[in-house]
């Protein structure tokens, strides 16, 4: 062991900067390999994240955050005054290009009163209707079972503080329309519906079958949205098992997210500038809620191309109103890089990474040769001394690691921001550091194989 030390030691002292020129080499190789590495596998598996029902595909909205500068950004535009109107911009955009496939589903924190709806429902129907029943978390043992006090919501809005949070969604007309809502009792969601007034003091809604025996349309219930007191108006009962698919509320049993235990109220249009906090607090959650339940709805064969064209067309939307960019659930950060170019650029950015990284493992190929052929010499005496094949190789192999352990360091470290988001990245590296570690090993071996030692020694140093 003492003399792979030894030769450990001679071999990094003799060829310093030609050590520095690997490291360097195998540093780009693996930001690059890695970079390519995670757009392929992002767009290769953009079928995992999203659900098929029928002829569509249904690919979720979220935003591009990828590190703690961007995370950052993200949040500064919750601050700026212009949020709003620069959101219902956007919003009123999404939904006039119907080349876009935009629709709007998310599940959203209101309440309603408990004691109004402990006098109209009975405990068993309570419990029913408490929104882990019938949920795809919950179970119907754990609603038999649950204490009905433990179904109460503390409210805080000033004028009520007993609250009950079923299963409450809101969605576009978009939505309503595609899913193809039916009523068994009552009138759906119309247009004049997603328009909103701060002095309209009661919002539309629609509620589930399991319902229907405590309300019927027309009736009224106190409610908290966002820590404001509303009335919620029952316009309609749903039909009997109504459920939808979308990305979001996929199980993996396959089974749809039941409405029947839910209320369905609109995402607004808001055109009117708030008169005070809460108000402004409503507004920028209701857009924003309505950008995180975005939804691309595409023909369940539609390419992955298709996708990425109309993502971008979706972020050109966001950037333009001044707004922080969004991506697909279906293509993580890899693709999110390249959101914003033409497909043409996209290919041609691949192109120049895949050659690129040929001329840096090229490179490394050269340089490892040219480090082999430096201590040739030096191998062929120390082997004429009875120093054996093993030893050298297994200096040369901890010189190796060591190089691409710093090369890796400087890769971890580039990639650092990324990593604490995602760590297929670090996998990704540690896979492209074991590569090279294989392949310069056998080119030294295979070096070492055909050394002539008697030859090596009649040559001047």
């Amino acid at each position: 062991m003492r003399n792979v030390w030894e030769e450990l030691k001679h071999n990094l002292s003799g060829s310093v900067l030609v050590t520095l020129v690997l490291i360097a080499q195998f540093a780009v190789f693996f930001w690059q390999g890695t970079l390519i590495a995670s757009y392929f596998a992002d767009t290769s598996t953009q079928s995992l994240s999203l659900s098929v029902q029928g002829d569509y595909a249904y690919y979720q909205l979220d935003y591009a955050i990828g590190s703690e500068e961007t995370a950052s950004a993200f949040a500064s535009q919750f601050t700026d005054p212009n949020f709003i109107s620069n959101a219902a911009k956007a919003y009123g955009e999404l939904h006039e290009d119907p080349d876009l496939h935009f629709i709007t589903f998310n599940r959203v924190a209101a309440a309603v009163n408990f004691d109004e709806i402990r006098e109209r429902f009975t405990e068993p129907e309570i419990r029913e209707l408490d929104h882990d029943a019938g949920s795809l978390s919950g179970s119907q043992m754990e609603a038999e079972t649950v204490p009905l006090e433990n179904l109460i919501t503390p409210v805080q809005n000033g004028e009520w503080t007993r609250g009950f949070a079923p299963q409450i969604y809101r969605l576009d007309q978009a939505a309503a329309e595609h899913f193809q809502l039916r009523v068994s009792e009552g009138r759906m969601l119309e247009e004049q519906d997603y328009q909103f007034r701060w002095d309209q003091g009661s919002i539309p809604i629609l509620v589930g079958s399991a319902y229907a025996s405590g309300f019927k349309p027309g009736d009224r219930i106190r409610a908290d949205l966002y820590g404001i007191p509303y009335q919620f108006q029952v316009i309609g009962i749903l039909e009997e098992n109504t459920g939808i698919i979308t990305d979001k509320y996929f199980s993996e049993m396959g089974v749809p997210l039941s409405l029947d235990h839910a209320i369905l109220m609109p995402y607004f249009t808001i055109e009117e500038s708030p008169r005070n906090s809460k108000e402004e607090f409503l507004a920028r959650a209701n857009y924003d809620e309505a950008f995180m339940g975005g939804i691309v709805v595409l023909d369940a064969e539609a390419p992955r191309s298709e996708l990425l064209r109309i993502e971008k067309k979706i972020c050109d939307v966001f950037v333009r109103n001044g707004l922080y960019p969004v991506t697909t659930a279906a293509s993580p950060y890899g693709v999110s890089l390249f959101k914003t170019e033409s497909q043409k650029t996209m290919q041609i950015l691949v192109g120049a990474g895949v050659l690129m990284g040929v001329m840096s493992i090229s490179g490394i190929c050269i340089s490892v040769t040219a480090k082999l052929n430096r201590n040739l010499h030096r191998y062929g005496i120390e082997m004429m001394n009875g120093q054996s094949t093993g030893t050298i190789l297994a200096a040369f192999l901890l010189e190796i690691l060591l190089i691409i352990a710093a090369a890796m360091g400087l890769a971890v470290w580039q990639f650092l921001d990324m990593i604490r988001y995602n760590l297929v990245f670090l996998w990704m590296i540690l896979g492209f550091g074991l590569l090279a570690a294989a392949v310069t090993s056998l080119i030294f071996i295979q070096k070492l194989r055909t050394v002539d030692i008697e030859e090596i020694i009649r040559r001047d140093e």
